[in-house]
C-alpha cells in the first residue's frame, strides 16, 4: 500500500493505518519485529519523526509495544475496535510466559488481562517456547523497556536467577507465579502444590494402592513440592518408598540449547517403562495433566484398562481432562485466580507511593476433582478440600 502525498492526511496518520491493518488483517504476526526505524523511512521516504508519530500512535493504542535497544513488536493481542480511544495514554505490563498456547497459561492470562484493563494497564506478552535462552532474553530486556512491571512464569530450574536478581535490585516491579526461588525473596502467587499432591496420592493410598508411581514434570519448585507431597503420603501411610517408581522429564540437547519434548510424549515414554517392568506399578500419579493424556496413550498400547488395571491422577484439571474416554481424577488449580492476584500485587506495587517493604508470597489452595479414572464414586471418598492461605516475608 502506497502513501498519497497529493491527500490532506499527514503522511503519519496513512503510515499508521497500513501498519494497523497489517496488523488486523494478520499479515503482521503477534510478536513480530517491525522493521527499523531507518528502514520504515527509506521504504515510505518520510522523516524519522514521521514514523515516530505513526508508531507512537499505534503504541498508544496496544497495537505495538516498543523495547528500547530490541526494537519494535507486534502486541501479542490486537486491540477491540472500540478499545482503541480508550487505549491512548494507557501504559503497559509484561507477562513472561514459556508457552502462551499452553492451556494452563491462557487462564491465568485471562486473570491478568482482566484486572490490568480494569486499571488502565495494557498486557504484552512475551512467550520463550519453552527455549531457555529465549526466556532470559525476555527477562533481561524489561530492565530497559518501557514497561511498568511484569508478571513471569519462570519455565524450570535456575538459569534465570541472576535475571531475576537483577530486576529486583533495580526495584523493577514484578511478581513471580507457578515457580520460584527458595533463596531469593519476591513477590509471588503459587499454589499449595505440596498438599495438592498429598491429598492425590492419598486418595490413590485409601483406595487399597500401595505400588504408587510418580512421573514428575520439568524440575522446578512446583513439580519438587508435588514430590515432596507424594512422598509424605506414602511416609504417612507406611509404604516404603522406591526410587524405581518415580520417573522424571529430562532435557536434551539441540545445538548447545536445552529443550523439553512436549509432557504428553515425555509422559507416554516413561509409562511405558513403568508399565514394562516386571512387578509394575497399580496407580499412576502424574505431575500434570499432559503427562497423564501419555499415560492414557501407553495404557492402551499396552492392553490395559483405566481404571480397572491401573488408576491415574493427574494435577491441574485442564479442559480435556473430563473429555477423555476415561474422566481423568486430577487436582483442579485456580488458574484464573493466580493471574488475577498476581496483577493485583503487581500493580499495588507499580502505583503505591510507598509500597510494603516487605513481599508478598499468596498460597492459594486446590481441590482435588474425582472422576472416573481410580475407580471410586465420589461418594465413597471425603471431601477433598482444603484452605490456603498468605503469608508475609521480609
Amino acid at each position: 500500500m502506497k502513501l498519497d502525498r497529493k491527500k490532506a492526511v499527514p503522511l503519519y496518520i496513512q503510515i499508521r493505518e497500513i501498519i494497523r491493518s497489517q496488523i488486523e488483517s494478520g499479515e503482521r504476526k503477534p510478536m513480530e519485529p517491525l522493521p527499523p526505524e531507518d528502514v520504515l523511512c527509506r521504504e515510505y521516504n518520510v522523516s524519522r519523526i514521521t514514523i515516530k508519530k505513526a508508531l507512537e500512535d499505534l503504541k498508544k493504542e496496544g497495537y505495538i509495544v516498543r523495547i528500547k535497544r530490541k526494537g519494535t513488536f507486534v502486541n501479542f493481542e490486537k486491540p477491540k475496535r472500540e478499545e482503541r480511544g480508550f487505549r491512548i495514554g494507557r501504559k503497559t505490563i509484561a507477562f513472561i510466559v514459556p508457552d502462551i498456547e499452553d492451556a494452563f497459561i491462557s487462564e491465568i492470562y485471562k486473570g491478568i488481562k482482566d484486572v490490568a484493563e480494569e486499571n488502565g494497564y495494557s498486557v504484552a506478552v512475551f512467550s520463550s517456547d519453552k527455549n531457555i535462552e529465549k526466556e532470559i532474553e525476555n527477562i533481561e530486556l524489561l530492565k530497559d523497556s518501557d514497561m511498568e512491571g511484569a508478571v513471569i512464569f519462570p519455565y524450570w530450574g535456575r538459569f534465570n536467577a541472576l535475571q531475576i536478581l537483577k530486576l529486583k535490585k533495580k526495584r523493577f516491579p514484578f511478581v513471580l507465579i507457578d515457580r520460584y526461588f527458595r533463596d531469593i525473596e519476591t513477590d509471588t502467587v503459587i499454589v499449595d502444590n505440596f498438599k495438592g499432591a498429598y491429598k492425590a496420592t492419598k486418595h490413590l493410598i485409601d483406595l487399597g494402592h500401595r505400588r504408587i508411581a510418580h512421573i514428575m514434570g520439568v524440575r522446578c519448585t512446583a513439580n519438587e513440592d508435588r514430590f515432596e507431597g507424594y512422598r509424605y503420603a506414602l511416609s504417612k501411610a507406611s509404604i516404603h518408598f522406591d526410587p524405581s517408581l518415580v520417573r522424571e522429564i529430562q532435557p536434551f540437547e539441540v545445538e548447545g540449547s536445552l529443550r523439553f519434548e512436549p509432557d504428553d510424549i515425555g509422559g507416554y515414554r516413561e509409562a511405558k517403562a513403568l508399565l514394562s517392568c516386571r512387578k509394575r506399578p497399580t496407580a499412576i500419579f502424574a505431575g500434570n495433566d499432559y503427562i497423564a493424556l501419555g499415560c492414557y496413550k501407553a495404557i492402551k498400547e499396552m492392553g490395559l484398562r483405566i481404571p480397572d488395571d491401573i488408576s491415574i491422577v493427574g494435577f491441574d484439571d485442564l479442559k480435556f481432562s473430563s473429555h477423555l474416554e476415561v474422566p481423568l481424577t486430577t487436582v483442579r488449580q485456580p488458574k484464573y485466580e493466580i493471574g488475577k492476584r498476581a496483577c493485583e500485587i503487581l500493580i499495588m506495587r507499580i502505583t503505591q507511593k510507598n509500597p510494603p517493604r516487605k513481599f508478598k508470597k499468596i498460597v492459594l489452595p486446590t481441590e482435588l476433582i474425582i472422576r472416573g479414572s481410580c475407580g471410586c464414586k465420589r461418594k465413597q471418598v471425603e471431601k477433598n478440600l482444603y484452605l490456603g492461605g498468605e503469608t508475609w516475608t521480609k
